[in-house]
């Protein structure tokens, strides 16, 4: 092959690899911009925090498209931005865009949408959609929302309808919180309304996915105030210290108990007074022991025993608060113990099993050792005792116990002596045995009240909602 035929050669070779170059899965490829036909968002006007839909046609006869990048800015601040796929040559867009709320955002803003479209050569176009009006949303009320269970309403303020204010409080000096616009019936967040948690060490618009903001209040043993301000989204606190008589679990020790670990107080309470409840122990999850305690509120509760001095369990598992006292006897007391009783908790025996492996919502066992093998029944009236406690154990249906009279197995109280009225759940004639046997029926594991009258030897069962 001479020179001039090997020039050709390699010519037509380079030719052909151009060529290719510009060929791909789609076909050959020429240089172009995409056309946007039309583009708009709907509706114009809408309300921060609250979805908008994007619709838009773009073309591009020659090349592939590949993305719709979008930008919505207001006051000169991108609120939102993504990237949409597309193809083909021609194609139609139709995309629901959550627009935020940021913070300082003003009411009535001007909006734009900044579109790009590109294709798959890098040629673009872009457009703009105008005449878009943001608003702030506005509220009757806020929920403050604590990660332990705890609810305020925050109201508007007279003199500021962007700070929304919840006092008389009595939350810990520092906890995590959401502000929520809903709640579902079982004071649980409803992310269909807007919520404000924390963003990157700010509070902001969060979805189910966000995490909490957090808040302290210094120098206090508790926080009586809290004020959102919805336009600068930021919180401002008040604390304040705990009066005598108040109950707060700063004021506990730690005790482990059995393998648990408790948080305890010994003080002296007084029949009929009602005290007020702090932090945690205003949850609504953590139950008083409704035969000590009547709760008036969710951070108040009156003590129904007799005046003296006692200790009070907290345990941090089971959310539950119960009292013991020093060599509890009748005639004050009656004990039950043995298999299948425990102080209600609303606590599932799976969580508390992930805490304390092996263990349910029934802790008791046959002995004294410790206030979780038995639980206390109190004298209500002259030969009348009344304790509430969720059996049986919902792990196998079955109890076996006999309240005594102390702790050295004092007159014990058979079964066989008893005539049992209301929720027919106890058997035999010894222990009080709720059965679990091939042809027994299966009793409700449920938080049931049981008052024996010792005067004339009945026992009334009654299931009970806590």
């Amino acid at each position: 092959m001479n020179l001039i035929h090997k020039i050709l050669f390699m010519t037509g070779i380079i030719s052909l690899l151009l060529i290719s170059c510009n060929d791909d899965e789609y076909g050959p490829r020429k240089e172009s911009t995409p056309v946007f036909e039309s583009a708009s968002m709907s509706p114009s006007s809408f309300t921060f925090g609250d979805s908008v839909t994007l619709t838009a046609k773009i073309t591009d006869p020659a090349t592939t498209l590949t993305t719709l990048v979008y930008e919505i800015v207001s006051e000169n601040r991108v609120i939102s931005s993504g990237e949409i796929p597309i193809g083909g040559d021609s194609y139609e867009v139709s995309h629901a865009i959550f627009v935020p709320l940021l913070n300082n955002q003003a009411d009535n803003s001007e909006v734009q949408v900044n579109l790009v479209a590109r294709n798959i050569l890098k040629g673009f176009a872009s457009t703009q959609v105008t005449g878009l009006t943001g608003n702030r949303p506005v509220y009757q009320q806020l929920y403050l929302v604590t990660d332990n269970g705890g609810i305020a309403i925050l109201e508007p303020q007279a003199s500021d309808k962007n700070k929304y204010q919840a006092g008389e409080l009595t939350f810990d000096s520092s906890f995590q919180f959401r502000i929520a616009e809903k709640l579902n019936a079982d004071n649980t967040i409803d992310y269909t309304g807007d919520v404000y948690g924390n963003v990157n060490g700010r509070i902001a618009m969060i979805n189910e996915t966000g995490e909490s903001a957090f808040v302290y209040a210094p120098s206090a043993d508790y926080t009586k105030e809290l004020i959102f301000d919805h336009y600068g989204f930021s919180v401002a606190t008040t604390g304040s210290t705990l009066g005598a008589e108040d109950l707060a679990l700063s004021l506990f020790t730690p005790q482990d108990i059995n393998g648990e670990s408790f948080l305890v107080l010994k003080r002296t309470l007084e029949n009929g007074k009602t005290y007020s409840v702090f932090g945690v122990l205003a949850e609504t999850r953590n139950l008083f022991n409704p035969d000590f305690f009547g709760r008036t509120a969710a951070d108040k509760v009156t003590f129904l025993g007799k005046t003296g001095e006692y200790t009070i369990y907290y345990n941090p598992v089971r959310k539950n608060t119960f009292v013991g006292v020093e060599n509890p006897s009748y005639p004050d007391y009656l004990l039950a113990c043995g298999w299948g009783l425990g102080y209600p908790t609303n606590i599932t025996s799976e969580q508390i099993a992930s805490v304390y492996p092996g263990k349910g919502r029934t802790h008791t066992d046959w002995g004294f050792g410790h206030v979780m093998n038995y639980v206390l029944l109190r004298q209500i009236e002259d030969g009348v005792y009344q304790g509430t406690f969720y059996t049986p154990g919902d792990h196998d249906h079955y109890a076996s116990f006999k309240p005594f009279e102390n702790t050295g197995w004092g007159n014990e109280k058979q079964a066989g002596g008893f005539t049992f009225t209301g929720e027919q759940i106890i058997s035999g004639s010894n222990n009080w045995d709720i059965p679990n046997g091939e042809n027994d029926p299966v009793i409700e594991s449920a938080n049931y009240r049981f008052t024996i009258n010792l005067n004339d030897n009945t026992v009334h069962i009654e299931k009970v909602i806590l």
